[in-house]
């Protein structure tokens, strides 16, 4: 990140990106493409920006997709390749903690995409902190029931759309907003959300399949959060931030 994190700041006075991408199939590794890019800047706890961009993948979208999204290869053709809008999307997530729904999903898709463009999303907005309101929700709710629409709903949130990128990052920040509303809210440090999260994710993470053991990891994480709160754990956790 540009600016110097502190796990101690809170979380008022850090920005933060709300991305969501809508894409033509289900694996980055195999060649899918993003279609569609929403973000919501936020700063000192309120909206700041909104972008949303269709994306021309060069590459079919199916009927199953189009059902889903409402996105069709008619409204694709002609607008800006991933390259083309990459100056405007790299300004929004500068110096912002990266919060999606489910997010890995989302920066498996970005990574590629980035790395197509020759820019590789780790030069471009460095090793920024990653927050998953899927896990968020998961700690507070257990399993089942968490998928963002379903979440929105148990939250109170009303969702602005579903399935498209725009919508999708709104309603990620709403539901985000009511997560932290119990714990703190803005006033929240970004070491207690880490916290709360239960591990510590940023961009350029390995994806899932190429991470430790499940078990492994859990417990490197468990000894790096279990001291929470001192000196010594926050120069520890900064480390692997600034890594």
């Amino acid at each position: 990140m540009d600016r110097n994190l502190s796990l101690l700041d809170r979380l008022r006075d850090i920005p933060f990106a709300f991305v969501d991408v809508e894409t033509n199939g289900m694996s980055a590794a195999w060649g899918s493409r993003v279609i569609e890019i929403g973000v919501v800047r936020v700063e000192s706890g309120k909206i700041v920006s909104q972008y949303e961009q269709l994306i021309d993948s060069r590459r079919r979208i199916s009927p199953t997709i189009t059902a889903m999204t409402g996105i069709t290869m008619a409204m694709c053709c002609g607008q800006p390749t991933f390259a083309q809008q990459l100056p405007k999307l790299i300004g929004l997530m500068q110096s912002a903690v990266v919060v999606g729904h489910n997010v890995r999903f989302d920066l498996s898709f970005l990574t590629h995409e980035f790395d197509r463009a020759h820019q590789p999303i780790l030069d471009s907005v460095g090793r920024a902190v990653v927050v998953d309101t899927l896990r968020l929700a998961r700690k507070r709710f257990g399993r089942g029931g968490n998928g963002l629409g379903k979440l929105a709903q148990r939250l109170g949130v009303e969702p602005t759309g579903e399935h498209r990128a725009l919508a999708d990052a709104l309603t990620t920040f709403h539901v985000f907003e009511r997560l932290i509303e119990t714990i703190g809210g803005w006033d929240l440090t970004l070491v207690d959300l880490l916290m709360h999260q239960g591990n510590v994710m940023r961009v350029g993470s390995p994806p899932r399949a190429a991470r430790k053991p499940r078990r492994l990891q859990l417990a490197e994480e468990s000894r790096v959060l279990s001291g929470i709160g001192g000196r010594e754990t926050e120069r520890g956790l900064q480390s692997d931030f600034s890594s």
